[in-house]
Formats: C-alpha cells, structure tokens, sequence
C-alpha cells in the first residue's frame, strides 16, 4: 500500500540560488531512486534560522512531497541526507492518516 510522506530539507546558506534548481532535482531523484514516486517539490525559499546550525544563520527550505510502499526507501534517502554535508537538517513525516 502505498503511503504519503513530506520531507522537509534546509540546505545550507552556503549554496547559491543558482545551485538551489540542480539540489531539488537531486532530491526527486534521490526519492524516485529509492522507489517512492515524487508528486511536488516546493521552494520555501531562504529564511532566517531560529538558532545557528554549523555556524549558519541562514538556510534554504526545500519540501518534497511524495509516496512509498511502507516508507521501504525511507532509510536510504535519511542516510544520504545525513552525508551531504550541505544539508543543515531533515525531516521525513508521513502524512496520510
């Protein structure tokens, strides 16, 4: 059965808006490479960060919306998250329920 999820990037203030385009198609693909289907990415655009992450005051939010079979990708799209050192943080929600 498959289910709905959100994912919430912030990348770093480091990355230029020219490079922001490239890192959300890195992120559909990261998903659709570990089976989930990408139904929306959304720009939230660079905001100011409630306390400083890895000396950054700033970050650029990027929301994926997609679907999985039972979140069987989930674990693989958090690892690479976790190494791409110009993501700040993450978060992977499911929300159908």
């Amino acid at each position: 059965m498959a289910r709905a999820y959100e994912m919430m990037v912030v990348l770093s203030g480091d990355v230029n808006a020219e490079q922001i385009p490239d890192r959300m198609e890195g992120l559909r693909s990261l998903v659709s490479e570990n089976g989930g289907t990408v139904t929306d990415v959304i720009d939230w655009g660079r905001r100011r960060l409630a306390y400083p992450i890895r000396r950054n005051f700033e970050g650029h939010y990027v929301i994926t919306e997609f679907t999985s079979e039972d979140g069987a990708g989930n674990p693989e799209v958090e690892r690479a998250l976790r190494i791409d050192e110009s993501v700040l943080r993450h978060l992977i929600i499911r929300t159908d329920e």
